[in-house]
């Protein structure tokens, strides 16, 4: 059976279940936030165009995502309603995609850990160490299988 690709632009939440793939498919700064129950095999993705903090309206369209919490909570409860377990979800991180970077830059780690933070806060399991750098590639998150790769 073929698999059903989604597109997730950049401001975009979305959610899926069993034999989907969440693909990243901009060329802007961003950071994917991949969720998922593997028990369920219920998996999120949203695709922001910031690290942490508030989106800045004036240079971005989309009122989807305002801040790097929302987009956590919106996707939280899409997978909800898809029949996540709360307690199941895990999340990771990937940067990339034209964000300028260095390993060492502290610019770069501030706003990554502050993402971090926020997953955190909100008692969300965090895979430590589960942070990728995707480059300038997309990123595709297998729902079924929970495997993501960079294309």
């Amino acid at each position: 059976m073929m698999k059903r690709l989604v597109d997730v632009h950049t401001g975009e939440i979305m959610a899926g279940s069993n034999e989907t793939i969440l693909h990243s498919d901009s060329h802007n700064r961003c950071m994917v936030i991949c969720a998922y129950d593997n028990t369920k095999k219920v998996g999120g993705l949203a695709h922001a165009m910031f690290l942490s903090g508030k989106l800045n309206h004036n240079n971005h369209a989309s009122t989807i995502l305002k801040d790097a919490g929302g987009a956590i909570d919106e996707m939280i409860d899409d997978m909800l309603l898809l029949g996540a377990d709360r307690e199941n979800i895990e999340v990771c991180l990937m940067t990339g995609e034209n964000i300028p970077h260095r390993k060492d830059d502290p610019n770069y780690n501030k706003t990554l850990q502050e993402a971090i933070n926020i997953l955190k806060e909100k008692h969300i399991k965090y895979r430590e160490g589960a942070v990728a750098d995707a480059g300038d590639l997309h990123v595709s998150f297998d729902v079924e299988t929970g495997h993501i790769s960079y294309d």
